[in-house]
């Protein structure tokens, strides 16, 4: 294949992965499993996002093992867990087996509950403060974890329940000894896992915030979700639309790459 038709290839998947989501659904799994390894484990992995899970998903368990692994490594806990969801026994298990411990348990965790509601979609890797920490305690937690937000900790007590948040800010503000309990603003309200996506995004803890802590039936904390990830999630249902379409003639091209590259790794049937 000219080296020109890859480069343009690989270019369509890294800068349009929506629109290379929508070109590679139309294709036979295994040929799609033959070309997203040409591309960057990063690059993959944002068209692998764009995709819908049930077209993911066939193609995820045609990969070699090595690549789904460092496929896996780029997507988030919920993305996973979405595609893994249209897999049955013992694909999935499969597919657990190449994430690390605490990985998989975040991502059975969010298999257990229906993928139309919140639990499903709760961004479990996060940083959480025990009420009875002293501040230098909790500094030492910041430093050693990379968090999405810093704007807002959730604490909690010892039966893992919300009982307050607080700000890093305040953190570095205060002194090294002042518990965390001291610093808590007042407690957050809380969304049920099993709050279904389509009433929760409409309810009126977004009112004030686009963040909401997640709770078990315990009401033990699990995550938090954002309000655009349930408008993400309810998008997903059906085949996301491209809101600035490529010109055709782009579009064209573009396809005309992935074609050419997606029938040079066909194998030639003998």
């Amino acid at each position: 294949m000219p080296s020109a038709d890859l480069s343009l290839a690989l270019h369509f998947l890294e800068d349009e992965p929506l629109a290379a989501a929508r070109t590679l659904e139309l294709e036979p799994p295994e040929q799609v499993a033959r070309l997203l390894p040409k591309a960057s484990s990063l690059v993959a992995a944002k068209v692998f996002t764009a995709m819908l899970p049930s077209f993911a998903a066939p193609i995820l368990v045609q990969m070699p093992d090595e690549q789904c692994a460092r496929l896996l490594k780029e997507l988030n806990t919920a993305d996973i867990a979405a595609i893994l969801r249209h897999l049955k026994e013992p694909q999935r298990s499969r597919q657990l087996d190449f994430l690390p411990l605490k990985k998989q348990t975040a991502c059975q965790l969010l298999l257990s509950y229906p993928d139309y509601t919140v639990g499903a979609w709760t961004e479990t890797d996060l940083l959480v403060l025990d009420e009875q920490m002293e501040v230098q305690d909790a500094l030492l937690r910041v430093k050693k974890k990379t968090f999405s937000d810093s704007q807002q900790i959730y604490v909690i007590n010892r039966l893992r329940q919300v009982t307050g948040s607080v700000s890093v800010y305040d953190l570095l503000r205060s002194p090294a000894n002042q518990s965390v309990h001291r610093l808590m603003a007042d407690q957050p309200p809380t969304l049920s896992g099993f709050t279904e996506l389509s009433a929760a995004q409409d309810l009126a803890v977004w009112h004030r915030q686009d963040t909401a802590a997640v709770v078990n039936l315990k009401h033990e904390f699990i995550g938090i979700i954002h309000h655009h990830q349930i408008r993400y999630a309810l998008s997903r249902a059906e085949p996301l639309q491209l809101k600035d379409p490529l010109p055709g003639d782009i579009l064209s091209a573009y396809g005309a790459s992935l074609n050419a590259l997606l029938d040079l790794l066909t194998p030639v049937s003998r």
